[in-house]
């Protein structure tokens, strides 16, 4: 009697209201009745916690791991020396500078010569990562603190086998001579620059010996390189000075905007980690949707009770408000210490592949968890309980009277505005919102029309009480709303697992065929007609694998169909790679002057598509065509408006000529391959004097082939490329273990949605299954056909999955992962099949006490 007084309007009191909130909160958990929905939002907190923090981390130790491919975190070139008070003002800032220059010249020893890429660098050098060396050539070397002290030179191991040099041998540079004291094997930033800073085997020395070498004269061509390494913040802050001071022309650089490899890995790899966090989130959500729309069902009879007390509806809503309050407080607690340990267990399964020391997380993912929860609460918890105000006292004594909740739309428009907020909120991205907000609205009237067809053909089966079949569908039909509620909610569910599982296998296939094991390590440049065959018959006599060799000229576009090239152009830049962008840099000067053309591209002729091109539109010429046919790159070519059938017309080399665009192709810019704009085709550029450029890959010793090579042909320019490859193939082993990691969290989260989906029609099936068991239907009857019943949802669910999934993945791969788009046929067999297994030995697993439970104990609570 004194809970009941305590009940009345007049005595509740703010302590009275926790008291009874608490007392509720205990009892509704050891009933099990909470646990759920208490799971639902610590899942949703830890997925976002653990995803964010584990993201922070490592987007900052992937970004200072890219940052020592640079050896600083910011980097400014230029082709003259920079104004000393530009470093004077960084190092007043507090940041850590450094400097180099870079240039080609001719080294000498008492036996040979060679063109080395040599580079004096400061003290300093570098500011991240570090320079290894060794005691003789050709074997691992060891880290050290500082460069080359005045006066000696470090080289790597083919140039002492060129020059026939040891260590302690002298080697001349210019006017300068210098001693040889360490074998260079590793400097972080080895494949920056262009063609001027890498051709041929690196020459380390002191900058101050620069000026002793007399190399540098005015007009020589050399590049300044000036390095800074500090808080990011400063470094914003400097750059925004320097480029006032500068008018523009000059800009600090980070790796993104220098290797077009890393910024490409980094980015999708990001994508990839945004995207299983969305899916992780609203998975969750819709979990939270589920449990607290059966918690509040089961609290009508609660809340009609305490209104017969005399509680009033504010009062009544302030209590299960301080409830969501308290269930808020637990989750974020506990959630955030989940997360925590999920991305501290995440880094340590990671341990082998991040050498480097993680930077502490921010606090923002923690508030990013909060807020996840608090808008869970709000958009998917908080409109089923509204509607315990309008619980009828009656219910006391009918418990026929509806609740009221299966015909009101609020609890859904209020769960579908949550998750666009959260959509919006964590991918700040209108168009991935819109795209997925339309998959589901699709699935939506999809299921809900294939529902009403499927349920409305099965009424003939369900006359047969005695058979499974016949029950199972009799059940489905009966519980018509909840039933397209599953197929909806498992739907979207295998949707995300699907799309996400398909995503991360595409992506790691794709990363796979970017650096193949056989990919090549060496670009040859400036090779003459005459010297292709002996070369191709050098690398066959030493065991090497020849590959192709493409004719190369510079040329610049005029016209399209008559029109100015230069004026369709617009704004901006497109793609390059390593071909491209070594041409643009040495060509920079000439083409700052062009007035008619668009900037100079290097362009071949073959009879043959090269490797990882795809003819997009039109058709490839074959092996006998006629001249005067050109391939465009389609990126290019859509930026251009370019169609197959248009007049091109381009100027080489003082002379001009045309081209009919005979085909589009699709390239992949980041496979270590050379790649170009325009292909023309065979006999269309006849008497041009082109230069031949060629591939090899060449590991450990067999770099010693390349010094026989270059002293037989002496004009041929190598770029080594193997350290560029090696540090992008840790940067992608490094973020498809994170993908791997993200796809378990985003599983986790949807086996909770499946789960929670399952429980919410548990209090009905144990009423109609007590009743059948009560009538003499036996368990294995009743078991068969909860089996066949979630197994066909499944089959349903499962086909829609896979439409969706596609219409995702379109989306995704073609915008956001820039990937070709491919249809995947062995997904249309695994959403069905893993569907109907997978939710079928779920329902039956989660429903099988409604089986082995006593009729009679659920009789007596009907009663």
């Amino acid at each position: 009697m004194s809970e009941a007084v305590s009940l009345r309007p007049a005595s509740i009191r703010p302590a009275l209201l926790l008291r009874l909130a608490l007392r509720l909160l205990w009892r509704d958990w050891r009933g099990g009745e909470l646990r759920l929905l208490l799971l639902s939002l610590i899942m949703a907190v830890t997925s976002v916690t653990g995803i964010a923090l584990f993201t922070d981390r490592l987007q900052q130790a992937l970004v200072q791991e890219s940052a020592t491919m640079l050896a600083a975190d910011r980097v400014l070139s230029g082709r003259e020396p920079a104004p000393g008070e530009w470093m004077v003002e960084a190092r007043s800032r507090g940041l850590r500078t450094a400097s180099f220059v870079a240039f080609t010249s001719m080294a000498f020893s008492d036996d040979g010569n060679l063109l080395v890429a040599a580079k004096a660098v400061s003290d300093e050098y570098p500011l991240r990562g570090s320079l290894e060396v060794a005691e003789q050539p050709f074997v691992e070397g060891a880290p050290v603190e500082a460069g080359p002290p005045r006066g000696e030179v470090w080289a790597e191991s083919r140039l002492l086998s060129a020059l026939q040099v040891d260590i302690g041998d002298p080697v001349y540079v210019g006017e300068a001579t210098f001693t040889v004291t360490r074998v260079l094997t590793h400097e972080p930033d080895r494949q920056q620059g262009g063609m001027l800073e890498n051709a041929g085997p690196r020459l380390l020395f002191h900058r101050d010996d620069l000026d002793a070498t007399g190399v540098i004269q005015p007009g020589s061509r050399a590049s300044y390189r000036y390095l800074f390494a500090g808080d990011a913040a400063v470094l914003e802050s400097f750059g925004e000075w320097l480029s006032e001071r500068s008018a523009g022309e000059y800009r600090l650089r980070d790796i993104r905007e220098e290797s077009q490899e890393v910024d490409e890995a980094l980015q999708r790899g990001q994508s990839f980690l945004l995207l299983g966090s969305l899916f992780a989130v609203v998975l969750a959500g819709v979990a939270i949707a589920l449990t607290a729309r059966r918690y509040s069902e089961r609290h009508f009879d609660y809340v009609a009770i305490m209104k017969t007390l005399g509680s009033t509806s504010r009062q009544i809503m302030s209590l299960y408000l301080v409830i969501l309050l308290l269930l808020l407080v637990a989750a974020v607690t506990l959630g955030s210490l989940a997360g925590y340990l999920v991305h501290e267990s995440i880094l340590w399964l990671l341990t082998a592949i991040l050498p480097v020391t993680l930077p502490p997380g921010s606090m923002l993912p923690y508030l990013m968890g909060a807020m996840t929860a608090l808008i869970c609460l709000l958009a998917f918890a908080l409109p089923p309980l509204l509607a315990l105000r309008d619980a009828a006292p009656l219910r006391v004594l009918r418990k026929d009277i509806d609740s009221g909740l299966k015909g009101s739309l609020l609890p859904y428009w209020a769960g579908g505005l949550g998750a666009m907020t959260l959509l919006l909120w964590y991918s700040r991205d209108i168009m991935l919102t819109l795209m997925l907000v339309l998959v589901v609205a699709g699935i939506v009237a999809l299921v809900s029309a294939l529902a009403w067809l499927v349920l409305r053909s099965t009424r003939v089966a369900g006359s047969r009480a005695g058979s499974p079949w016949g029950l199972a569908f009799s059940s489905a039909r009966r519980r018509r709303h909840q039933t397209v509620l599953q197929m909806l909610v498992f739907s979207i569910t295998l949707m995300a697992l699907l799309s996400l599982t398909v995503l991360r296998t595409d992506l790691l296939d794709d990363w796979q065929a970017q650096l193949p094991e056989d990919a090549p390590n060496h670009f040859m440049m400036n090779i003459t007609e005459n010297q292709v065959a002996g070369m191709t018959d050098y690398f066959r006599d030493n065991g090497v694998r020849p590959r192709p060799f493409y004719p190369m000229v510079s040329a610049g576009l005029l016209t399209i169909n008559g029109d100015s090239a230069r004026q369709l152009w617009g704004a901006g830049e497109s793609r390059g790679n390593l071909t491209e962008s070594t041409a643009e840099n040495d060509e920079e000067g000439e083409n700052r002057d062009s007035d008619r053309r668009i900037a100079n591209r290097q362009i071949t002729w073959t009879a043959d598509l090269p490797p990882d091109n795809e003819v997009v539109s039109g058709e490839w010429w074959g092996e006998s065509p006629e001249p005067g046919l050109v391939s465009v790159e389609d990126d290019y070519a859509e930026r251009l408006g370019m169609e197959t059938g248009d007049e091109l017309h381009f100027e080489s080399g003082g002379q001009e000529f045309s081209a009919t665009v005979h085909n589009l192709r699709s390239v992949q810019w980041d496979n270590m391959q050379p790649n170009f704009f325009f292909i023309f085709s065979p006999g269309t550029l006849d008497g041009s004097g082109a230069t031949y450029l060629s591939t090899v890959q060449l590991e450990g010793e067999d770099k010693q082939l390349l010094n026989p090579l270059l002293r037989q042909f002496s004009t041929v320019v190598v770029l080594e490329i193997d350290a560029l490859i090696e540090q992008v193939r840790t940067i992608i082993d490094q973020v498809s273990a994170a993908v791997e990691l993200i796809a378990v969290l985003v599983l986790a989260a949807g086996a909770l949605v499946l789960l929670a989906c399952v429980n919410a029609t548990l209090d009905e099936r144990f009423r109609e299954n007590a009743v059948l068991r009560a009538l003499g239907a036996r368990q294995r009857l009743i078991m068969s056909s909860l089996v066949i019943e979630f197994a066909f949802i499944g089959l349903v669910a499962g086909s829609i999955a896979v439409l969706g999934t596609e219409g995702v993945l379109y989306y995704l791969q073609t915008e956001m992962f820039g990937q070709a788009f491919r249809p995947h046929y062995w997904a249309w067999f695994a959403g069905p099949v893993s569907g109907t297994l997978l939710i079928g030995a779920l329902g039956a697993a989660a429903t099988r006490r409604v089986v082995h439970t006593s009729p009679l104990i659920v009789l007596r609570e009907m009663a």
